[in-house]
């Protein structure tokens, strides 16, 4: 009966779009293609037709195209037009999938400079972006490798943000390409998310590890990682490969990037949208997927040297890859060993007012990824997949007293899974993920303490994806699947010798998404191109705090080819950390608080701190709309602008952290005073406290347990304990603008991405007022942005970078004072020899030199105060100062 009245539904939809519902879908092509290089013809080909398309990188050199345009009957028809005049063929490896290449030797080129191979280009288009894998083939037969491609399995690739391939659901993405990874300069995968402009740099970073962040606490294990938007470092969903990593850090709240090894990076995907409907907990702030080299055909060795221009920090990278294809299958090995010094505090002038600490800590990594695809059956492939990382991290530091600190931290992950085609529309996937992440810290000094703990996730999944129906703008597709999971966190303090965390649940989720054209190529009219509806819900049940259900609805609408306008809606959520649920460390403090409503100027009070087990979850909704703008008269301009609005309500924190402040406020901690409470509760609070150790009795100015006093005399609770109160509201605009020619002197690139915040406010309990802390020290700047030119030609390449953070106010300070703002510019250099199969010694080699703040740029003063005792804010800029990196890689 559903279905019924949904079908019903989207043909009155299609109706109103100007298509009745029975109308028959013409199987007439409408193209429009100017003439242009061939990969970007075949681009707008599989665009406007529908198919796939395979070409070979080397056949696409110099092929020029002519104009085809007109409605045709067979998309054969359009391709013979298209490349009649190139030297090159095609022909269909199945109803959907068409492979074009040379079997001469033009105009692609002399097929002994060809590096071939049986895995091709693969072209996957959306709505909203090409996707595009690329790798080499050995010097086999061409024609011989056209008789394998049928064989070959292809890479469907499937955008962050849904489970549906193609499907448009509206939501801003970011890509970051293996191109802009290596043109970067940076050396680890922790500077490439600090230059985001949509990440803010504080909490869990490699800036602030010698800063203690108010929730996450000290950084132990100097680890990194994402937190878009600023809403916190667990509010942004991070995926490998599509697949959840334990978390780590001692309080189990932050996913660690810096384990990945940045040269097994593939690509980056950035969600900046709410996606708990499609994978559930901690998508709030957005997703970031990071995705592996898994076509990768040959060997390759880098080697990297950096070092600060100011100080003794070096850093040291190498990197051996290893990838081989053959017909149904690929396997992928990348091995990455990083080794850096610290840097000392003593080595800059905004911190060298603080003795024997660092800035950043030593890091020395050893980091290995595998993985293996294969083909067994026409409609069957396996996959599988490891990553193991092992650091060893130290830094001192010194909040009055010094202290080094030491860390171990391990990473493994391994997936594996089965994707299966029932037929031509429908497709099944089965996986498995097994996530591990172990650490142990020690520190030394006045206040020693060390630990370890372990984190781990166990998850199951199966997904169907297929056409539903067919609607005159096209086939209506849907996406099912469930999941189990289970979460586990174990905490051990050596120094109180008792095991703060051990605790797991476990979860079950079943979710579904639809996409619906209403309007496509077959039915689009002047002024209506393109129109899709998508829908996405997930339930999820936890076994410690029970169920919910998030949905999300997107919308992408085309008026005019080219321009894209787009919205969602969805609602987003965040689970209580499994170490926030443990109350082993809680305490209970007698004291006497100053109370203006008391005769006295006083009130005994009974303060409750630490974890609370009866947490709920974090909830957030956000909505974003969005235009896209690729100009036909400016091809390769590309522009997007999305305003953002997100209300994260039921936020876990604490109301307070200096408990004589509340009764003087009872208007902004009503929520967490309760006057006069009976007399057996005070008892029963004192006497589980007095048990474990954890009363200290204040009363009369003594400090014990065992200090007499009357439950009577108590006359107000306190509740410091961790509590889903708080809340933040935060809208802006985020902006991408790229513009990428060719031309007789080169391939130029230009472009720029920011964000800019129109209101970030907080809120520590329901009855207090907003708080806004946009433009204040330690919080996100209104004006973000990283601008880039790029020029390459004939093996040589260049790329500049200007990043700025726009100024703000020290609202810390006594009196409050302006931060300037702080712009620095990043180049790099190199020079590619030649591809790897000429005779030539320096065939495959590549060098290039990178200059991070190339005018050493110092962070903008701020003065120290009770969070850090350096002259900058780490959460906004970075103390590294000028860094020179050399790096040597040859193609194998």
């Amino acid at each position: 009966m559903f279905r019924s009245i949904f079908i019903r539904i989207v043909c009155l939809l299609s109706i109103f779009a100007g298509s009745g519902v029975l109308a028959q879908t013409s199987a007439a092509i409408e193209i429009d293609i100017p003439a242009q290089p061939v990969g970007d013809a075949l681009n707008q080909f599989a665009e406007q037709s529908g198919l796939q398309v395979v070409l070979y990188a080397d056949d696409a050199e110099g092929v020029e195209t002519t104009a085809v345009a007109g409605k045709f009957d067979d998309s054969e028809l359009v391709l013979d037009a298209l490349l009649a005049s190139t030297g090159l063929e095609y022909f269909f490896i199945n109803d959907r999938t068409v492979s074009v290449s040379s079997l001469d030797d033009e105009p692609g080129g002399d097929s002994d400079s060809k590096n071939l191979g049986p895995t091709p280009i693969l072209m996957v288009q959306n709505a909203t972006q090409t996707q595009t894998t690329v790798s080499s083939r050995s010097d086999d037969d061409v024609a011989e490798a056209r008789e394998d491609e049928a064989s070959v399995p292809l890479e469907e690739i499937v955008v962050t943000g849904t489970n549906i391939q193609g499907a448009s659901t509206g939501s801003p993405l970011t890509v970051i390409t293996r191109e802009e990874i290596e043109r970067s300069g940076f050396g680890t995968i922790e500077q490439l998310f600090d230059a985001l402009p949509q990440n803010f740099g504080g909490g869990v970073s490699l800036d602030t590890s010698a800063s203690p962040d108010r929730r996450t606490g000290e950084n132990r294990t100097a680890g990194s990682t994402i937190n878009l938007r600023g809403l916190g470092a667990g509010s942004t969903l991070i995926l490998l490969n599509g697949k959840r990593m334990a978390p780590s850090g001692e309080g189990g709240a932050f996913v660690d990037v810096s384990l990945i090894p940045l040269g097994a990076i593939e690509r980056v995907e950035v969600l900046t949208d709410g996606a708990s409907a499609i994978y559930g907990s901690d998508a709030i702030g957005g997703v970031v997927n990071i995705i592996t080299q898994t076509g990768f055909e040959g060997a390759s060795t880098s080697l990297r040297f950096g070092t600060v221009t100011d100080g003794d920090m070096d850093e040291f990278r190498v990197t051996q890859s290893l990838g081989k294809s053959w017909q149904g299958g690929n396997a992928f090995v990348s091995y990455e060993y990083f080794d850096r010094d610290r840097l000392g505090a003593a080595d800059r002038s905004f911190s060298e007012n603080v003795a024997d600490a660092d800035l950043l800590p030593s890091d020395e990594r050893h980091s290995l990824f595998a993985a293996i695809n294969q083909e067994i059956s026409s409609n069957a492939d396996v996959y599988a997949s490891i990553l193991y990382s092992a650091r060893d991290s130290g830094i001192r530091n010194n909040f009055g007293f010094p202290l080094d600190r030491t860390a171990e931290t391990d990473q493994l992950n391994v997936t594996g899974g089965l994707d299966y085609d029932i037929n031509d529309d429908w497709s099944l996937s089965i996986g498995g993920n097994f996530s591990q992440n172990e650490f142990e810290f020690d520190v030394q000094g006045l206040a020693a303490n060390s630990g370890r703990g372990e984190s781990e996730i166990v998850q199951a999944d199966i997904s169907a994806t297929g056409d539903l129906f067919t609607l005159p703008g096209g086939a209506v597709q849907v996406a099912v699947g469930g999941e189990l999971r289970n979460e586990s966190f174990l905490f051990e303090s050596f120094l109180f010798n008792r095991v703060d965390v051990d605790l797991d649940r476990d979860i079950f989720a079943a979710y579904g998404e639809v996409s619906v054209p209403i309007v496509g190529e077959a039915n689009a009219r002047p002024g209506l191109r393109a129109l899709e509806l998508s829908a996405a819900g997930r339930f999820e049940d936890y076994s410690d705090f029970g169920s919910t259900t998030r949905p999300k609805v997107g919308i992408v609408y085309i008026p005019v080819e080219g321009l894209s306008l787009r919205g969602t809606y969805s609602e987003s959520f965040k689970a209580p950390n499994l170490a926030d649920l443990s109350e082993v460390t809680n305490g209970v403090l007698l004291f006497p608080a100053p109370d203006p409503a008391s005769s006295t100027g006083s009130t005994l009070a009974l303060d409750l701190f630490g974890n609370n087990s009866m947490l709920d979850a974090e909830e957030a909704t956000s909505f974003t709309a969005g235009v896209d703008f690729t100009p036909e008269a400016a091809p390769g301009l590309q522009i997007s602008a999305t305003y953002f609005s997100v209300e994260f309500e039921d936020r876990i924190d604490v109301a307070f952290t200096n408990p004589f402040l509340p009764l003087t406020n009872p208007g902004v901690f009503g929520p967490v005073i309760a006057r006069n409470p009976d007399v057996s509760l005070v008892s029963q609070i004192v006497d589980e406290a007095t048990a474990n150790g954890s009363f200290i009795n204040l009363g009369d100015g003594l400090v014990g347990p065992l200090i007499p006093f009357d439950p009577a005399a108590v006359g107000v609770i306190l509740d410091q304990r961790l509590l889903n109160l708080a809340s933040t509201e935060i809208s802006g605009l985020e902006f991408d603008a790229l513009y990428q020619v060719a031309s007789d002197m080169g391939d130029f690139t230009v472009g720029v991405r920011g964000d800019y915040y129109f209101e970030y406010e907080q809120t520590i309990t329901p009855t207090a007022d907003a708080n806004d802390v946009l433009d204040t020290i330690y919080n996100p700047s209104d004006f973000r942005f990283r601008a880039q030119f790029a020029w390459e030609n004939d093996g040589i390449n260049a790329a500049a970078f200007v990043n700025y953070t726009d100024g703000y106010t020290d609202n810390l300070s006594s009196p409050e004072a302006s931060v300037d703002a702080w712009t620095t510019v990043d180049v790099q250099l190199g020079y590619n020899f030649g591809s790897s199969d000429q005779s030539s010694i320096l065939s495959g080699v590549a060098l290039s030199l990178s200059v991070l703040n190339v005018f050493d740029e110092n962070p903008p003063v701020v003065a120290p105060n009770f969070t850090s005792p350096f002259e900058f804010d780490s959460t906004n800029a970075n103390p590294l100062g000028r860094f020179i990196a050399f790096e040597l890689s040859k193609q194998w």
